[in-house]
């Protein structure tokens, strides 16, 4: 039992320790790309892999975790690692690929096409990732935190951390983020806020919370905390992971202009942008999946974090 314990404890502190050179060595990276601003990425440090994990630390303290049971194999991570570069592809041009082999008047209708947008992601991120381990390794609808139990645990320890580090979110994008701008500036009706707001956030459940909090944090964390036997080196390795999925963007699609990269960002800036930026957003949903093991409590808070960025394109979609 000793040698097992001091096994888990080296596999954990390296894989924190490379985590923390690989972000610096990122951060260094950056500094020579003139579209970079280091004051933006180190409010995103602060906030989303400092503040915010620890206020989900502190809210889950009481909590009880779900039980699930995960012993991956090495078939298991094989197929996961191979899905998940095949998710980074997919996200170069797929989704365009796609549109165009639709109907014209499904995609030139916007709603139509934010429909569309939720199925594709539905399909790639849960419907496809589900079925692959649950028909070729035999695990169930539980082993991804879906259970009775965690409706229940929303009523009880673990409704504090969804309704703290939700409202956390909100605070933060109200008062700091662009996505905020347009409800300080009153851009928006009190009919809009009461009947919008609401709708927002239940098309955001699926969109994001069910999506993203699924694939990254209920597969791809779970898997690898068992494999490294460490919630700690789950986290990391996710976050990487999440945020590396995003570079074949900034490099293919020029997404990197938008992000403050310059619309030709090199291999290397993407990378590094997405470690530094990216990967450390993904934090705070790690801390509260380690610590509840509840899908729904992830799936309500990511709603909640996105819920502001989002609204406008929500109600010029459907109002």
């Amino acid at each position: 039992m000793q040698i097992t314990t001091r096994s888990q404890t080296f596999s954990r502190n390296f894989v924190l320790i490379a985590g923390l050179l690989l972000y610096c060595g990122a951060f260094a990276i950056l500094l020579g790309n003139k579209n970079f601003e280091p004051s933006g990425a180190l409010v995103v440090l602060v906030v989303f892999a400092i503040v915010l994990p620890l206020i989900a630390w502190i809210t889950t303290r009481h909590a009880i975790p779900l039980s699930i049971s995960i012993n991956p194999g090495s078939a298991d991570l094989i197929v996961l690692l191979a899905y998940v570069v095949a998710v980074s592809l997919y996200l170069i041009g797929g989704p365009q690929w796609i549109d165009q082999h639709l109907p014209r008047e499904w995609t030139d209708s916007h709603r139509i096409k934010f429909v569309i947008t939720l199925a594709k992601k539905l399909f790639v991120f849960v419907a496809i990732p589900f079925s692959i381990f649950r028909f070729g390794f035999g695990y169930g609808a539980r082993n991804f935190g879906v259970q009775r139990e965690g409706l229940r645990a929303l009523r009880g320890s673990h409704l504090l951390v969804v309704i703290v580090v939700g409202g956390a979110f909100l605070v933060f994008q109200y008062f700091v983020s662009g996505g905020g701008a347009a409800f300080r500036r009153d851009h928006f009706t009190a009919f809009q806020l009461v009947v919008g707001l609401p709708l927002c956030f239940i098309w955001l459940l699926l969109e994001v919370g069910l999506v993203e909090e699924f694939f990254f944090r209920a597969l791809v964390q779970s898997q690898l905390a068992a494999a490294f036997k460490s919630e700690v080196s789950g986290i990391v390795l996710m976050s990487v992971i999440f945020g590396l999925a995003h570079a074949p963007g900034f490099i293919f699609r020029h997404a990197g202009e938008l992000e403050g990269l310059g619309p030709h960002p090199s291999a290397l800036d993407a990378i590094a942008y997405s470690i530094v930026v990216l990967a450390v957003s993904g934090i705070t949903f790690g801390v509260i999946w380690a610590r509840t093991k509840n899908l729904f409590a992830l799936i309500l808070v990511h709603a909640a974090a996105d819920l502001l960025p989002n609204f406008g394109s929500f109600m010029q979609t459907w109002f």
